[in-house]
């Protein structure tokens, strides 16, 4: 019985939690991904991403930048959408495509396309994008 006791008490000193600590998180500091994706999925709504005729990929596909896409995403929102990137997720790829999900710094959401071009050294654009300011 002492024995059953002492382990019991131990395993209280070196690693259980109340109950109480485990709630007291604030609910602010916690990021519901599962809502943001949701949100996601509401934006039906697109813009045109970049536009480029065979000749002006011609001239892009030897830009070190194009071939990744994290890059081309981030140069994107900086400079044609004027936002900062906070954080992002791939929802889906194919082969030569990317969709993914954006949030910004000034709380906005957006739905990003980009499309590889294989005949173009694997160079990435932006294909199209829709957003809106994420709700409190």
């Amino acid at each position: 019985m002492k024995l059953q006791v002492l382990c019991l008490v131990l395993l209280c000193l070196i690693g259980c939690e109340t109950k109480d600590n485990i709630h007291s998180l604030s609910s602010s500091s916690i990021v519901d991904r599962d809502k943001l994706v949701d949100q996601y999925h509401l934006i039906h709504d697109f813009n045109s991403g970049e536009e480029f005729d065979s000749q002006k990929l011609s001239e892009i596909q030897n830009d070190s930048n194009r071939q990744d896409y994290k890059k081309v995403l981030d140069d994107f929102l900086i400079h044609h959408l004027e936002k900062e990137m906070e954080s992002f997720q791939t929802i889906h790829k194919s082969e030569h495509e990317r969709h993914i999900l954006v949030i910004t710094k000034d709380q906005w959401l957006f739905r990003v396309s980009l499309k590889q071009w294989p005949d173009y050294k694997n160079i990435w654009t932006v294909d199209m994008y829709g957003g809106f300011p994420l709700s409190q």
